[in-house]
């Protein structure tokens, strides 16, 4: 059974592994462990795989719609990077709608993978 409560939950424990992951990139670029490049590709595929095995447990704890719960999903949290981007006056660019768009289909690429269900091989 799907709730609201394990939606947000999931949201929240995204955003936390976001900033974590960017604190710990942050670092490791402050102390010239990492470029400039290096570090920006470390965040786009931390968070993409964030988002991926969030939205997989996220499907796992629900029977059915899993494909309408990644759409959910997706839509949450681009809306709230839309939000927060829109806030700090960022400007929106192409680059920027790829990215959100690429978050989108990941969450709805993590949501719609399949249990795998003992005693089938």
């Amino acid at each position: 059974m799907f709730s609201l409560r394990d939606f947000i939950r999931q949201l929240i424990r995204i955003l936390i592994y976001f900033l974590v992951l960017s604190l710990i990139t942050t670092i490791f670029y402050y102390f010239n462990f990492i470029g400039d490049k290096v570090c920006n590709y470390i965040r786009l595929i931390g968070f993409i795989l964030i988002i991926y095995f969030n939205s997989n447990t996220l499907s796992r704890k629900i029977n059915t719609n899993h494909f309408i719960h990644g759409v959910l999903l997706g839509i949450s949290i681009v809306a709230l990077f839309l939000i927060l981007a829109l806030v700090m006056q960022y400007k929106l660019n192409f680059r920027f709608m790829i990215y959100y768009l690429l978050i989108f289909l990941v969450s709805i690429l993590g949501s719609t993978k399949k249990k795998r269900k003992k005693g089938i091989k």
